[in-house]
């Protein structure tokens, strides 16, 4: 068993299964979930990243040296940390500014039917054809327009917990949010502090994966695919653009790209606001 990389922001404990997929085994501890995911995931604040998935296993512990997964340990070698900090680059919010636009125009050209990519183009509401998906769609879209209006508090209260799978839209597209507004202060020194206290006030909701993405977002940490894009929007390169938002919507079946939505949206509400 391999380990090929651990996040910056798993606490020492005693861990029980949570819950088990194909390429995650999820990990609970109190409020917090630890995840052990293949290669292909990626390195995040929470994963260890393993060559391969340990079939059957039921208990995670961490300690200062080591982790351990039922009786195999894997020493944490520091070379092997991933540090999950949004990157800060000295951006020229022009470059960035451009930069978001076209990947709110790779959304919505390459994001899978019925995420929320269709606030970037409304033709993509034409995915929502059942009865309950375009009741669905009907409540994003009132969430999308208090976000619009300035009231955060009832577009996070309406989007937190919307939509189907294993963590709902909503909640990827607020945990995009959150990103995106640590991106634009850490980055663009952007004042958006006071609107990252007030989205998470209310960000949380019952599903514990979810609520372990928001925290990891509000407090400015992101996965090695976020990361990767985010670079990539500070730059100049638009080839490492599409290729970087190509591999951040490889995650899950629309969770990539809802949270990708979440994050534009964020920087394209910041770059409309009085300075």
């Amino acid at each position: 068993m391999d380990l090929i990389s651990y996040g910056d922001s798993i606490p020492e404990g005693e861990y029980r299964l949570h819950s088990a997929f194909a390429r995650a085994l999820n990990f609970r501890k109190g409020k917090m979930i630890v995840s052990l995911v293949p290669p292909r995931t990626g390195s995040g604040p929470l994963n260890l990243v393993l060559k391969q998935l340990p079939v059957g296993a039921k208990r995670l512990r961490s300690t200062r040296f080591y982790f351990y997964i039922d009786e195999n340990r894997l020493r944490k070698e520091p070379s092997s940390r991933y540090s999950s900090s949004v990157p800060v680059v000295d951006a020229d919010p022009e470059t960035v500014r451009e930069n978001t636009a076209a990947l709110a125009l790779i959304l919505a050209a390459k994001a899978p039917p019925k995420s929320l990519a269709f606030i970037f183009d409304p033709a993509l509401e034409k995915h929502f054809t059942r009865v309950f998906e375009k009741h669905l769609l009907a409540r994003f879209k009132k969430a999308v327009a208090y976000f619009l209006a300035g009231n955060d508090a009832r577009g996070v209260k309406a989007m937190r917990g919307l939509g189907l799978g294993f963590t709902p839209s909503g909640d990827d597209f607020i945990s995009g949010l959150l990103a995106g507004l640590n991106f634009a202060v850490k980055s663009l020194r952007f004042d958006a502090e006071a609107r990252i206290e007030r989205v998470f006030f209310y960000a949380e909701g019952g599903n514990l994966v979810s609520n372990s993405f928001l925290r990891c977002s509000y407090e400015g940490k992101v996965n090695a695919k976020v990361r990767r894009l985010l670079k990539a929007l500070a730059g100049k390169n638009r080839k490492e653009l599409a290729a970087a938002a190509a591999a951040a919507l490889r995650s899950g079946h629309t969770s990539g790209a809802d949270f990708c939505a979440g994050l534009v949206f964020a920087l394209l509400q910041e770059f409309k606001s009085p300075e």
